[in-house]
């Protein structure tokens, strides 16, 4: 087996993953913005989830990179690299979702 198919298992567990704790995170968001009115609600919500989509990518192409070069610099096993780049990618992205939150909220003006 190559390099390039754990990066790939690796990249599509991570964005599965990602899109999980997006859903999740956009349900929480929802319920945090209760008491705003809609227009802000609407530009918080929409500039958050703009910024988890760019995350998921940037996220994404820092797993594959994480998997090959813990196989091919570090010698290794191609199971453990996916392990410790999905867990990795997976905790980066969840943190970046959460500044996404605040920072969305506090760009629409809510307090």
């Amino acid at each position: 087996m190559s390099n390039r198919t754990p990066a790939i298992i690796s990249v599509i567990l991570t964005v599965i993953l990602l899109i999980i704790f997006g859903v999740v995170s956009a349900l929480f968001e929802l319920i945090a913005l209760n008491g705003a009115s809609e227009s802000q609600g609407t530009t918080a919500l929409i500039f958050s989830l703009v910024c988890q989509g760019a995350a998921i990518i940037l996220v994404g192409i820092f797993v594959s990179w994480v998997t090959n070069r813990l196989i091919s610099k570090f010698n290794w096993n191609q199971i453990v690299a996916v392990i410790v780049a999905v867990t990795a990618g997976t905790l980066l992205g969840a943190g970046i979702f959460f500044l996404s939150i605040i920072i969305a909220t506090l760009l629409a003006g809510i307090r």
